[in-house]
């Protein structure tokens, strides 16, 4: 379930371990919206590193749009741009596009912990989330989505 949709990870055929094999993502500079480079070239990163990337990639990649995905991908974040509605339905929204959008991988066991912060670009959303690899906290902002 990598974010580059011609990398094919290591998939388990039903009734083999039930142990998922380690997740691996190419490293990612969130700042500048960009791959990393070691010595010219991209690299691997493991575990919770790689899924706080794949994360990122799930939030910020529209569901259903790009036909280089599978229609699991993605989230549907961005039908709340320019929304009128009530800052509780905003967040209530908010947080089920985050869970449906996060939850189709099986290395992620739980979301929890919502906090919601208004900012000049949109919504700050911070979240634990529990993996398999153990429990980190995810930011995230929802750049132009707002409440009424």
């Amino acid at each position: 379930m990598s974010i580059f949709p011609f990398i094919s990870p290591e998939i388990l055929e039903s009734g083999q371990a039930s142990e998922l094999p380690m997740f691996r993502e190419y490293a990612y500079d969130f700042e500048n919206n960009r791959l990393l480079l070691r010595d010219g070239n991209t690299y691997l990163v493991e575990g919770n590193e790689a899924l706080r990337i794949w994360i990122f990639k799930a939030l910020s990649t529209e569901r259903f749009r790009y036909t280089a995905y599978d229609s699991a991908f993605g989230s549907e974040i961005h039908t709340l741009i320019g929304s009128t509605l009530h800052s509780e339905i905003v967040t209530s929204e908010l947080k089920r596009f985050i869970i449906e959008a996060l939850m189709v991988n099986p290395y992620i066991s739980e979301l929890s912990n919502f906090q919601f912060t208004r900012t000049k670009s949109g919504i700050q959303v911070e979240f634990d989330c529990t993996t398999i690899y153990g429990a980190m906290t995810v930011e995230w902002d929802a750049k132009e989505v707002r409440a009424a």
